[in-house]
Formats: structure tokens, sequence, C-alpha cells
């Protein structure tokens, strides 16, 4: 797969500051584009939006959608058989698109009933040409989430394959691409409740990938040959989740967990279901093109808030072992290593990174979603948390 720019060229030094939009230090060009260019978009805006049918409720599980439902738009995901881009793709069917997804070879099983696979990976042009080919929406879902895997592997994934599929949505004609980041671009100093033009300074390589495919989607964008619209969930949870929700269960299951600064830190948790409608919101919203978006479920709680609903509702006593601030790193190597020596479920949840994530806070704020996407989150975690945790124990 071409990287663009190379592997090499991904040095973050620990200072450096990212503004949204910005692009390796240029001024921002997520706005700029030529009259040419402008006029071809809008005419396609245009066209999309003439075939929006009147808003109409269609049901996601017990709960009404508001979102607006079109007439057979065909639209791409990749990551469809993962935990947000499953869901997102049963929600599209549900609204009557016609969806394709991304699937590896010999995976097909795993995609949603209705959706027509793809077969490939984000390194494989062929395969997604094949799936933007006559779309009008692209929904780039997929990604390496784990972010102790190999630096070069992270970037490869999230940044070249990112530039794979908007080069291939330009060639297709794709009207708009929308791409799903994280609230990791912020890293961990974001102040409380930050709005998406907060600087972005990320910690790590997960959110460092993240910044990056961002700023290649917003030059993308910036030509004029694709609308593009970033998402920044924070930690998703809902059902098939196989990584927060169900480590969680493991952990607390094993009667202890990690605390850092008295568990006081705030932390953003939102259901898979909301962010699905915020990925439908910013499909057909006109005035989202080129803009970034927070996702959660605009409640701010601590992580002991948290651990205290997810207890509950587990019937479970759970031992908080206090880690101090400046022995994060440390403590991080040493509770992993006696988790595992003693077989602990949910071990590899100690890792420096998520202990930090505990420390840091992590509260953002909503409210460009709920003015321009007119995003409103029905699902709080002290309702509907249990319920997901149930499901799983």
């Amino acid at each position: 797969m071409r990287l663009v720019p190379s592997v090499a060229k991904y040095s973050f030094p620990p200072t450096h500051t990212w503004h949204t939009g910005t692009t390796w230090g240029r001024p921002e060009r997520s706005a700029v584009a030529t009259r040419h260019t402008r006029s071809r978009s809008n005419k396609r805006t245009k066209s999309f939006l003439s075939r929006t049918q009147t808003v109409r409720f269609v049901r996601l599980g017990s709960n009404p959608s508001p979102c607006r439902t079109l007439d057979r738009v065909r639209a791409f995901v990749t990551g469809a058989t993962g935990f947000v881009g499953s869901h997102l793709a049963e929600r599209l069917l549900a609204a009557g698109w016609a969806v394709r997804g991304l699937v590896r070879p010999g995976r097909e099983a795993a995609l949603p009933a209705g959706v027509e696979p793809v077969r490939g990976t984000l390194d494989d042009l062929p395969a997604l040409r094949q799936g933007c080919a006559g779309c009008e929406v692209v929904f780039h879902v997929a990604a390496e989430l784990d972010g102790d895997a190999p630096r070069e592997r992270v970037l490869h994934v999230n940044v070249g394959g990112t530039e794979n599929v908007l080069r291939a949505a330009e060639e297709a004609g794709v009207r708009r691409f929308v791409f799903t980041s994280s609230v990791a671009v912020y890293g961990e100093s974001a102040p409380e409740a930050a709005g998406e033009d907060t600087p972005l300074r990320p910690t790590g390589v997960y959110g460092e990938s993240k910044v990056l495919a961002e700023d290649l989607s917003f030059s993308h964008h910036a030509r004029g040959l694709v609308e593009v619209v970033v998402l920044r969930p924070c930690f998703v949870y809902g059902p098939r989740d196989r990584r927060f929700t169900r480590t969680l269960v493991r952990v607390l299951r094993g009667g202890w967990f990690p605390v850092v600064a008295g568990g006081s830190a705030p932390l953003d948790v939102v259901h898979v279901a909301d962010v699905v409608e915020a990925h439908l919101l910013a499909a057909v919203s006109p005035q989202a093109a080129g803009r970034a978006y927070n996702v959660t479920d605009g409640a701010r709680r601590t992580i002991r808030e948290l651990l205290r609903i997810a207890s509950r509702a587990l019937g479970v006593r759970v031992r908080e072992i206090p880690v101090p601030a400046w022995a994060v790193g440390p403590a991080a190597v040493t509770l992993r290593g006696l988790a595992q020596l003693f077989r602990v479920p949910g071990a590899h949840l100690l890792s420096p990174g998520n202990l930090r994530a505990m420390l840091a806070p992590h509260h953002f704020s909503i409210a460009r979603a709920r003015a321009q996407l007119d995003y409103a989150p029905r699902y709080q975690a002290e309702t509907s948390l249990p319920d997901v945790l149930a499901r799983l124990s």
C-alpha cells in the first residue's frame, strides 16, 4: 500500500500542537476551495438532498430514530464487521439504504444480513474502488485500535488506509466521506469540556494516527472533490463490543480495579446506537462538510461513578487499587505483570495508556453536534450500561 507521506515522516515532537483542519503546520485548508470545485460540490449536494424523503421514524431496538431516511442511497462502509461498523450497517439498512461492506475474504458470514460484501482490505485499491463505485456516501470506520500494536502497523492502517479509501472515493465521485476519528486526538491535557477547536496534542500512536488521518481527510476536502465530515467518539459501549465493555466486565468480576488520583477525573462514554445516529446525521447535514464533531452522551461522570454503575449492575464488590499520578507508568507494568501471573481476568487492560486515560480529563463538549447536526443522544450510562453489562455477564 502506498503511504503518503512515507512512514519515516510520521514523527511527533512531544511539545508540538495540532489545530483542527491543519496539515503539517500549514494554515487551515478545510474551508478552501476554488469557485469551480465549490460549484461542483454544491451541485452534488443539492442532487443528493433533493432525494431526501420526508422525515419519518425508524425503530432501532425499542427506540424510534428521528434521522431522515433516503431513497435507496448507496453507501460503502469500511469496518462493517467490527463493533461500530456492524451497527452502522444495520442502521443504514433499516433506514432503506443500499449498503456495501468491506470484509476480509473468508469473513463474509460476519457481515450483517443484507450487506453486499466487498472482499478485500484497506491495502486493496481495486477492492476499495469496487466498494466506492456508484456510492454517494463512504463511512470509513475501519481502524487499528490497539495502541500497543507496533507503531508502523498503526500508521499503516490508520493513515495509509485512510489515504487509500479517500483516493478511491474521489475517483468514484463519492459525494460525502464520513471519517470515524476519536477524542484521542486531544491527548491527555485537553481542558474541561473541550470543543472541536481545542488544539490537538496526541500522546500515543493511536491518537497521532488519527490526527494524521484527519489532516489527510481535510486536505482532500479542500480540493473540492469530496466532502469530508470527521466524527470524534469517546469510549463507546454497547452490544457486540469486545473491547471496552467486555474487558470492563472481566476486570470487575476479578474484584479489583486500578484507580488513579482517586478516580475523580471525568470519563465520557457513549452508546454505540448514538454513535451510529451521529454518522447518519453527518452524512445528510448540508453544513457538516469540512467540520469535525465530538460524539459523547453529553453527561459528565467520573471514572469512580462509572465503576459504581457497572459494579452495581454486575452485583460485585470491587476493591479500588489507588495508583498515584507520578507512578502511572511503573504501576501499570507491575500491576499487569501481577495480574497475568495470577491469571486475573482482564489483565491486558492495565497498560500505561489506559491508566493515563483514567487520570486525564475526558469530558468533551457536543454543543457543535447538537447545533449543526441536530444530534441528541438518547442513551445514558445510568440506565443503558447496566443493560449492556447484564447481556455480557
